[in-house]
């Protein structure tokens, strides 16, 4: 299954007079994945953005980027085989080369050229976006990983729970958000990160989800950072407990010539301020 559809549902998240598309795209036999296309009202010549969102995140979270850049850009957005939007099969995969696998089939869909784009990542995006750069169809212009996470550091006791998420997600739903927020997230330094939590976990496909979780456990992208040879900027939010800084660190120093840039907080990455730093950089 290979189309596009005009999506006006989703004229709220764009600029107004933008054009949104909806294409599924099959990945495997086993995956078949949802890419929003934003083309904006804009006859400005300028280089189109493939943004990757985190895990389970729904597009509510991007409203403020998307509203801003697709003034001038175009956007494909593409939604990863763990969202609600995708159709799986029992034997799909949830692993990172398999989120991988999604990054590249939509770019090579995407009919873009080489040093053609500007590649944005966020979270386990950003994650998807180092493991497939060396095998990406083109290559971007440049790259941009918002909160990325090298590795995965899942609780092992949370590992039953995700087993059995399908039966025991509306009790596990709300143990998890007071977990987030008590253990993990510091809420008064980044509101903004817990309500992305929420969202993600209020959409989430808990078979999904589950299998998400346990495929990642103790994933790690360290190796995989100095194939990624085009400029290459971090985007740091040191308020965020979440995302770890000091692993964010680390890859500014392993990825040659990468640029770190803290925006303090998820409220500014997922913001205009975001929109305007990415038409900047493209």
């Amino acid at each position: 299954m290979d189309s596009y559809q005009h999506l006006p549902m989703f004229e709220s998240f764009a600029h107004p007079g933008t054009r949104i598309y909806e294409r599924n795209c099959e990945v495997d036999g086993d995956a078949i994945i949802r890419i929003l296309h934003f083309q904006p009202q804009s006859t400005v010549r300028t280089l189109p953005l493939v943004i990757v969102p985190g895990l389970s995140s729904v597009i509510e979270s991007f409203r403020g980027v998307l509203q801003e850049i697709t003034r001038t850009h175009v956007v494909i957005y593409v939604e990863t085989r763990e969202k609600p939007s995708s159709n799986t099969s029992d034997n799909c995969c949830f692993d990172m080369s398999s989120f991988a696998r999604d990054l590249e089939v939509s770019i090579a869909m995407a009919g873009l050229e080489d040093d053609g784009y500007l590649l944005v990542g966020y979270s386990l995006g950003a994650a998807a976006i180092m493991e497939s750069f060396q095998r990406l169809p083109v290559k971007p212009v440049r790259v941009v990983l918002a909160e990325p996470v090298p590795q995965f550091r899942i609780p092992v006791w949370s590992l039953p729970l995700a087993r059995w998420a399908p039966i025991l997600f509306p009790v596990i739903k709300p143990f998890a958000k007071w977990y987030m927020r008590n253990f993990m997230i510091d809420t008064k330094k980044d509101p903004e990160v817990m309500r992305i939590v929420e969202r993600a976990l209020d959409a989430a496909d808990p078979v999904k989800l589950g299998r998400t979780l346990r495929s990642l456990y103790q994933y790690e992208a360290w190796g995989r950072l100095h194939h990624i040879d085009r400029p290459t900027h971090i985007i740091a939010t040191s308020g965020d407990t979440l995302h770890k800084h000091d692993d964010i660190l680390r890859m500014n120093d392993l990825i040659p010539g990468s640029k770190l840039l803290d925006m303090v907080d998820n409220r500014r990455t997922h913001s205009r301020d975001m929109a305007l730093l990415l038409r900047e950089l493209s």
